[in-house]
């Protein structure tokens, strides 16, 4: 269920599909079949022939290999509806399957759907493969929710290191999902005002620490307590404009 709530709190700017999954989350209970022919529906006429072809051969190849293909039917519409040209919309089917692919196999071939598509996101973003696999490797939870989080940062200018480490220490220390997409989210906002992306992430990580005492250890669901979050971050430090 937090996998979802994550998906809806994504922002535009670094998540534009994930409104478009939900769109098409019925596909799933789906017949093979009728999938195909939804996938192809949703290819639309408005691309010419040797486009819809191209994309419907990427799409297939994607459900032979494993990937998820929702989030290419998403791009495809998305770039309908930007009035994308042809050609520019198949590139980015393209380039969106092969970083699914990349994200799938640095995370295990047991990964979830939400946790690779966090991960395609990620690496848009300009997550490594190595990043990706040293968040696997921290939580045996389900971790779609700080992938999300290293991708916001590094969309907000956090170097990757330091994203990566402070995602590492919040999982470590138990932290709830919510608490971990607060520090994605908080620093995003900082930044859009004015403050340093490093100074913002440090003061913010400092704050959510601080509220990891509210939380029984142990649990990690989506309903754990997450009583204070909002009450003892405080204000960051004024804005610093950037040089």
């Amino acid at each position: 269920m937090m996998e979802r709530l994550f998906a809806m709190c994504r922002t535009s700017r670094v998540f534009s599909l994930a409104a478009a999954l939900a769109g098409i989350a019925l596909l799933h209970a789906r017949p093979l079949q009728a999938q195909q022919v939804a996938y192809a529906a949703s290819i639309g006429t408005e691309l010419d022939s040797a486009a819809q072809a191209a994309i419907a051969r990427e799409i297939a190849r994607a459900r032979e290999r494993g990937i998820p293909v929702e989030p290419l039917v998403a791009k495809v519409r998305e770039g309908r509806l930007k009035r994308a040209p042809a050609s520019r919309i198949r590139t980015a089917v393209e380039k969106l399957a092969e970083r699914l692919n990349v994200a799938r196999a640095a995370l295990g071939a047991e990964s979830s759907t939400d946790e690779v598509i966090a991960g395609a996101d990620a690496i848009a973003a300009g997550a490594d493969v190595a990043s990706l696999r040293a968040l696997r490797a921290a939580s045996t939870r389900p971790i779609a929710v700080p992938i999300g989080t290293l991708a916001q940062l590094l969309a907000s200018g956090v170097e990757q290191r330091k994203a990566l480490e402070m995602i590492i220490t919040l999982l470590r220390r138990n932290a709830a999902p919510a608490q971990v997409l607060a520090l994605g989210n908080l620093v995003e906002a900082d930044v859009a005002s004015g403050l340093l992306p490093e100074e913002s992430a440090a003061f913010r990580l400092r704050g959510i620490e601080g509220t990891l005492g509210f939380r029984d250890k142990g649990d990690f669901t989506a309903s754990a307590p997450t009583a204070g979050v909002q009450n003892t971050l405080g204000k960051p430090p004024a804005p610093k404009r950037r040089p």
